[in-house]
């Protein structure tokens, strides 16, 4: 094989490596898309209403400096209460 030949076949094996990265990259890409859709839609929600947004962070920021344990405790408690809320609605 002359020098040619060769390129041409290392040309074409790494399009074809080309090729199957992008099919791969296009199938992670829709799995990703999929996993992330919830915060999408309330990151998209917090745009929707960015006054009543802006205004419970900085009262969670004033409450959170005054009081970080107590901020720190009703979290968790939101989150359980939340977590419990989605249960119930995923078996019902």
């Amino acid at each position: 094989m002359n020098r040619k030949q060769i390129l041409s076949v290392k040309k074409a094996l790494l399009v074809d490596k080309i090729r199957q990265q992008r099919t791969d990259l296009a199938q992670e890409c829709d799995a990703w898309l999929a996993s992330t859709a919830p915060i999408d839609k309330g990151w998209l929600t917090l745009q929707k209403y960015p006054q009543i947004a802006g205004v419970a962070l900085g009262i969670l920021a004033v409450y959170g400096l005054r009081s970080p344990k107590k901020l720190l405790l009703w979290s968790r408690c939101s989150l359980g209460i939340w977590t419990a809320v989605n249960i119930v609605r995923q078996h019902l």
